[in-house]
Parts: C-alpha cells; sequence; structure tokens
C-alpha cells in the first residue's frame, strides 16, 4: 500500500472523505469520543463527518443529552455518547 492509498483510506475511515452521518450523536458513537479541550473545534471535528451540518444541529444534540461533555479519559474534556460514561 502506497502512500495515497493509506491517506485515502484514514479520510475513509474517519469518514471525513464522504461524510454518512447524519446525527452528531452517531459520529461520537462511532469515534468513541472527541477530545474537546477546544470546544468549538471539536464541534467543528464533528460537523466535517455529518451531512448538512450546522452549529445548531450539534448544539442541539448537547442539549438533548445525545452528547456529553465530560472528563471519561484522564483529566481531559471529551464529548462522548452517554452510553459511554460512567
Amino acid at each position: 500500500m502506497n502512500a495515497f492509498d493509506l491517506t485515502a483510506l484514514r479520510l475513509q475511515n474517519q469518514h471525513l472523505a464522504k461524510p454518512e452521518f447524519t446525527n452528531p450523536s452517531d459520529v461520537v458513537k462511532y469515534l468513541g469520543a472527541v477530545q474537546s479541550q477546544d470546544y468549538t473545534g471539536a464541534k467543528w471535528a464533528l460537523g466535517m463527518r455529518l451531512k448538512n451540518s450546522t452549529d445548531q444541529l450539534i448544539e442541539q444534540a448537547f442539549t438533548d443529552g445525545d452528547i456529553i461533555r465530560t472528563h471519561v479519559m484522564r483529566p481531559t474534556w471529551h464529548f462522548v455518547h452517554p452510553d459511554d460514561a460512567r
């Protein structure tokens, strides 16, 4: 596998080349967690993986409790799916 193929595969597996998700909580569930010290940047990371993403769509996921921001791993902020937070 050459560097170009490896890069294309990574973009595909990270859902950056062709976003298929429509729900922010599905993105977080797929990734396991998203580091979110930089709240705005972390929301952008979710938005890049969503079809027809808006800031309002992502904020609503937090409001509805579909995504939470917590210290699930180390003392670092992460977005996680509620099913994965203990």
